[in-house]
């Protein structure tokens, strides 16, 4: 949320100078957008109750991988589209580093103007 406001706010900072070319939308942008969008659509479409004990690398994450809200309901049966949620996890994971790195693009290319040197 944080990336999405401070580029939005540079833009249009840039926009005020005359220099949004140097800020526009890149193909980073438009990956992570894609990557984002359907690592949420094949989320939603995992059924009801399918937890992170349901996909085996998740182990590895340690705290941030078992419990909470993601525990598997008492009961439930994990068939269908339950397959889906190992591969949106990665494409989400996949989403949040495209982020961070078209977010540093954004301010490397904004930065001669924000220091002053333009």
């Amino acid at each position: 949320m944080a990336r999405e406001v401070g580029v939005s706010a540079l833009r249009e900072w840039m926009a005020q100078r005359g220099a949004r070319d140097s800020v526009k939308v890149g193909m980073q942008g438009k990956i992570k957008a894609a990557l984002t969008m359907v690592s949420i659509t094949l989320m939603l479409l995992v059924p009801e109750g399918v937890g992170l004990e349901s996909v085996s690398w998740t182990k590895h994450l340690g705290i941030l991988g078992v419990g909470g809200a993601g525990s598997v309901v008492e009961g439930v049966v994990n068939d269908g589209l339950a397959w889906m949620l190992g591969p949106s996890l990665l494409m989400l994971f996949a989403s949040a580093f495209v982020t961070v790195t078209s977010g540093s693009v954004y301010f490397r290319a904004a930065a001669p103007v924000l220091l002053g040197k333009e």
